[in-house]
């Protein structure tokens, strides 16, 4: 391996994994296709369609909520141990 491939490597940067993204991309492309052209045709397609968006939505949010106050908790439980508030106030 030449030097200027160690830097590459060190930093993060390879070939492989702009490949592999790249590739990933194609991929989930296709299958997004495939999903809206067989479901998108049909009778209630386009309400299909629309409502597995609503759905895919609200799970989104949901679990943004969820997550964002599962890490919440022991933050704040932390703060008090120590005597400061969350937010900047001590």
């Amino acid at each position: 391996m030449s030097g200027t491939e160690r830097e590459r490597s060190a930093s993060g940067w390879t070939l492989n994994s702009e490949l592999l993204n790249v590739g990933a991309i194609i991929v989930a492309a296709g299958i997004a296709h495939l999903v809206m052209g067989l479901i998108g045709h049909g009778k209630y397609g386009p309400l299909m369609l629309l409502l597995l968006g609503g759905v895919l939505v609200v799970t989104a949010l949901g679990h943004r909520f969820y997550e964002h106050r599962r890490h919440r908790v022991p933050l704040v439980m932390e703060c008090a141990r120590c005597g400061g508030m969350p937010g900047g106030g001590s």
